[in-house]
């Protein structure tokens, strides 16, 4: 259903026609010479009539005929290209300003922060409706160029029959009446196929993602056969939005055609009483077909304009929240040029205390932390552990500003920040509990663009450098979608690599070695714990537990019990009962 907090189609376009202004008019002036063309045909042919009649004005030959006509195909051709070149230009303005826009919303959320819709819908949204926004903005200057040339061949063919121009009017007329009440129609099934396609693409993504579980649980068949019940779906939406778009396109044309028989044949009428020339038929019947098709292509136009509605909607719902207009904001581009280096870092005030104040993260329904408090001084490892659902996830996000705090603050060495602008590397490097990876090289996917002379030293952190040996590319091995060639464990312990290769003041590690071998994992701790940074840990590992400086105890997203381990089993029951768990 459409949302009516989006404005007008019309305000999105004019926004993005002033993007770029003078490629727009460039290519509106040459496309409306192109359009306006057929209006030169009818005329000369009228004057070619009437050259060979004797009724021609003097001085007017069959040479000056030719002369016109070659003159306009020149010009035409040139109009063409330059439309041609302007337009491109206009159009990969446009969809990228809408693109970028789409992508600045995204990026600048918490980064852990719910989608409004699956990967697959967003990826269409940034994908196909960009570029039906883009491509919307041509429609314009094809539609102004329509009105301008049934405009222009009314006043010609008014200046030679009233009453027959008026004909005329009447497939228009319906034309538009057909269109406005195809209207909600046109946009409810336009809908329905951008969502079957949007799912198609959601599924795709979740079968790449999910690949190792699929085959684990030889589930291939039933994936596939998903597949193919949401192409179906699909299917069936794209042909009932083409065989609408088809119908309704042949209504325009049958209707059209039928009203320029129906002028013919009153003209024809006239003609047989000595009231037409020769000339003016051939004027008449030039132009009635011309515009007959005219006034079928504005029905196309106007249907399309309909149906890009929901291209406008879709785009503006993954703003989330943002006034719709930012979608079309103006920003530079780069198109031509490099971008400008980006801002350097500013100068990282190594880290002497984290405070974290009463903070709170209440998801609907359940679930969260609620007036969490802790300090983490310099050099320390702070390790929170509890039940599974407890909270652990939801603080260290929280802290790190990949979800918005609902209460309460961080403070910097004193200073209160913003967690989701200042929480990043070069100060801090995070590592979840199921890390994401690139296509690509286990070397890209440490670095991702940073120079190679902490590579060494994060892949000897990292435990990865026997791993790496054993590869026959070594480091430069390329692990797949999503590193689908490595183990979890490698997997772990190559976005560990990566946190490390960012020398940060504060880690951040959710359960990092929970995919790792019990000797692999015991070398990882004992060479983090042989540096001096600082640690913030989840982790339920006793020897983790039993060597951290502070540990946090969560129950229902509070915090518990706080202090060394040692402490915690003589002082709380829910701790010592904790630690006498079974552990994997």
């Amino acid at each position: 259903m459409k949302n009516d907090s989006v404005p007008p189609t019309l305000t999105f376009l004019w926004r993005l026609i002033t993007y770029s202004p003078w490629r727009y008019l460039a290519a509106a002036g040459g496309w409306a010479l192109f359009h306006l063309w057929p209006l030169l045909p009818g005329v000369l042919g009228k004057l070619l009539f009437d050259v060979l009649e004797g009724r021609a004005a003097p001085g007017i030959t069959v040479w000056t005929l030719v002369a016109i006509v070659v003159a306009a195909g020149l010009a035409r051709c040139a109009a063409i290209i330059g439309a041609t070149v302007a337009w491109a230009g206009w159009y990969l303005r446009a969809r990228g300003l809408v693109q970028r826009n789409l992508l600045a919303r995204v990026f600048r959320l918490p980064g852990a922060q719910a989608m409004p819709t699956n990967v697959g819908e967003s990826i269409s949204t940034v994908r196909d409706d960009s570029d039906a926004i883009a491509l919307m903005g041509g429609w314009g200057f094809d539609m102004m160029s329509g009105l301008i040339f049934a405009g222009g061949g009314m006043i010609i063919l008014l200046s030679v029959d009233v009453k027959i121009t008026l004909i005329v009017m009447v497939p228009l007329a319906i034309v538009l009446g057909l269109a406005q009440f195809a209207r909600a129609r046109a946009y409810r099934i336009r809908e329905q196929s951008r969502d079957a396609t949007a799912k198609v693409t959601g599924t795709i993504g979740e079968i790449v993602v999910a690949v190792r579980a699929i085959k684990a649980a030889n589930k291939e068949k039933e994936v596939v056969e998903r597949l193919r019940a949401d192409n179906r779906v699909r299917k069936t939406a794209m042909i009932r939005d083409k065989v609408q778009s088809l119908a309704i396109d042949s209504v325009f044309n049958s209707t059209a055609s039928l009203g320029a028989g129906l002028t013919l044949l009153v003209a024809a009428g006239q003609m047989r009483g000595g009231d037409f020339t020769i000339g003016d038929f051939v004027l008449f019947s030039t132009y009635l077909m011309q515009v007959a098709d005219y006034t079928a292509f504005m029905g196309f136009l106007v249907r399309t304009y309909q149906q890009s509605g929901v291209s406008f909607v879709r785009a503006a719902a993954l703003l989330q929240g943002a006034p719709p207009m930012t979608l079309v904001d103006h920003h530079p581009l780069h198109l031509r040029h490099d971008p400008p280096p980006p801002a350097p870092y500013p100068d990282v005030e190594p880290l002497r205390e984290l405070e974290v104040r009463s903070l709170t993260h209440v998801f609907p329904g359940s679930g969260g932390i609620r007036d969490v408090s802790m300090t983490l001084r310099r050099g320390t490892v702070t390790v929170v552990t509890g039940e599974v659902g407890s909270g652990k996830t939801t603080l260290l996000r929280s802290v790190l500003g990949l979800y918005a705090a609902q209460d309460g603050e961080v403070r910097w060495n004193g200073s209160r920040v913003d967690p989701g602008d200042f929480m990043i590397p070069p100060r801090v490097a995070y590592t979840p509990q199921n890390p994401a990876l690139l296509s690509g090289s286990i070397r890209e996917n440490i670095l991702l663009g940073l120079p190679e002379d902490g590579l060494e030293r994060a892949v000897q952190m990292a435990v990865l450098g026997p791993d790496v040996e054993r590869l026959d590319d070594g480091l430069d091995t390329e692990i797949g979608v999503r590193g689908v060639r490595l183990s979890g464990g490698q997997v772990q312990r190559t976005a560990a690599a990566r946190m490390f290769a960012r020398k940060p003041s504060l880690l951040v590690m959710d359960d990092l070695s929970s995919a790792l071998d019990v000797t692999t994992e015991q070398e990882l701790w004992r060479r983090i714990f042989a540096t001096d940074a600082t640690c913030l840990a989840v982790s339920h590992r006793p020897a983790v537990l039993e060597r951290a400086d502070q540990v946090l105890l969560l129950k229902q997203g509070r915090v518990i019990a706080a202090g060394p381990l040692a402490e915690l089993l003589e002082t709380s029951a829910d701790m010592r009962m904790h630690y006498r768990l079974p552990r994997e």
